[in-house]
């Protein structure tokens, strides 16, 4: 892949995007610059990412790429529905791939990167990885990982201002119960070493405890390395309950990430 088509794609993303801004609706203007936003931050996440395991300039631009249209279905999704909710609307990793169809983006790319890109893309949000070839694996691993990475930022923020203003914020953007109780089942499997199912969650001290657990799947030592050193776990935990089940859960996560950091 050339650089100048890397370029062409950042031309067509901000202009693509610009289209989804109104005049007069907060809402979405709101909610597009949110995503918008975020796949910049992304694109920072996996130039770095990619800068660290000294891949060839070929597979950086295709990794810059994925992380640039990795969310491109977010934009017709919040258009169309007025949710991110994916159970409530269309799934918005398969809405990306009918907007590369439309668009025809990736025509003049090399197949075996169009499919790399596009089954990256695909399988970017789900709970785990299909069987994929090597190459596929390795850029939709890139991807989870550079995603997750700006999401544990974005989502603190959240939590910030959640606790701050509980009334007002908490009912605009979170929409589980801000109740302080957490689910013993995802106690268990964090001590465990296991993912969260979504349908467990049932409070924002869940949600929190689930977003904990993500680092049991991240792929890359320099991206786990990037969370904790960033902070973004103790300050998670610092705003979970102290009780002890709590705590002997977190200490697994914090247990477990330093001892991968100290490989």
């Amino acid at each position: 892949m050339q650089d100048a088509q890397l370029k062409i794609l950042k031309k067509w993303f901000t202009d693509f995007v610009r289209d989804f801004y109104t005049a007069d609706d907060a809402f979405i203007n709101r909610h597009v610059q949110l995503k918008e936003c975020h796949t910049h931050r992304v694109c920072n996440e996996m130039r770095q990412l990619t800068a660290a395991l000294e891949m060839d300039d070929n597979d950086r631009q295709i990794a810059e790429t994925i992380a640039l249209l990795h969310d491109v279905g977010r934009f017709p999704q919040i258009q169309i529905y007025r949710t991110y909710k994916d159970e409530r609307s269309e799934n918005h990793c398969l809405l990306a791939l009918k907007v590369l169809a439309q668009q025809n983006l990736l025509a003049d790319l090399a197949d075996d990167e169009r499919e790399v890109i596009e089954k990256s893309i695909e399988f970017h949000g789900v709970k785990d990885l299909p069987t994929l070839d090597e190459q596929t694996m390795h850029f939709a691993k890139l991807i989870r990982d550079a995603d997750k990475i700006d999401i544990f930022d974005l989502l603190i923020k959240y939590y910030r201002q959640l606790a701050e203003d509980p009334e007002t914020f908490g009912k605009e953007v979170i929409e589980y119960s801000t109740s302080p109780e957490c689910n013993p089942e995802i106690i268990d499997a964090l001590m465990n070493h296991k993912l969260i199912h979504y349908e467990q969650i049932k409070t924002i001290n869940d949600a929190k405890l689930m977003q904990l657990g993500w680092v049991y799947d991240i792929y890359f030592d320099w991206s786990l390395k990037q969370i904790h050193s960033r902070g973004y776990l103790q300050e998670i935990i610092d705003l979970l309950p102290k009780t002890k089940p709590v705590k002997q859960a977190t200490d697994c996560i914090l247990d477990y990430t330093k001892e991968r950091n100290n490989r």
